[in-house]
């Protein structure tokens, strides 16, 4: 004969069921939810300004002279060379990078930002901040340093699981 479980041990049981049913208690649920949410809100701020979400990091990467070729970009963005190739075209259409050529290997071309991106880079930042102002609205500087500091550690965590490849 099994004995009763007790009304704490039940309780506890129970809670602990729903936890592993329930997404809503899940980080990874919010996350991605804050995520969405904010690439909705630059999306619609970056629109006026001619570019997308997925067009910044390899603007970025081009100012910041981290990359200044498609092979450097994909590698750099972890995107496949046809992804990076698509992207760089609707840049290249939109008037926002340019290709020269490479003056010491004649099959590589640099890329390079026109004027028009140079000028649209300091405001997209911004609306990219206003984001980040919205989404922390009510926090305190130590509550925002706090939530860095978890963010970061979770994508250290995730991204230290990753290196296979």
């Amino acid at each position: 004969m099994t004995k009763p479980k007790n009304a704490e041990s039940q309780a506890t049981s129970a809670s602990a069921s729903s936890r592993e049913l329930d997404p809503r208690q899940a980080p990874s649920f919010y996350i991605k939810r804050i995520a969405s949410e904010l690439t909705r809100l630059a999306e619609a701020g970056l629109r006026p300004l001619g570019v997308g979400m997925g067009s910044l990091p390899v603007l970025t990467a081009l100012k910041t002279g981290q990359a200044s070729t498609q092979a450097e970009l994909a590698r750099l963005l972890h995107v496949e060379q046809p992804s990076m190739a698509q992207t760089l075209a609707r840049l290249e259409r939109d008037g926002l990078i340019k290709r020269v050529p490479h003056p010491a290997h004649r099959r590589i071309q640099l890329i390079e930002l026109t004027p028009e991106a140079h000028a649209i880079l300091p405001r997209s930042k911004h609306v990219l901040l206003e984001g980040n102002e919205a989404a922390l609205r009510g926090f305190s500087e130590d509550e925002r340093q706090q939530l860095l500091a978890f963010v970061k550690r979770i994508h250290s965590n995730l991204a230290d699981g990753s290196q296979d490849g």
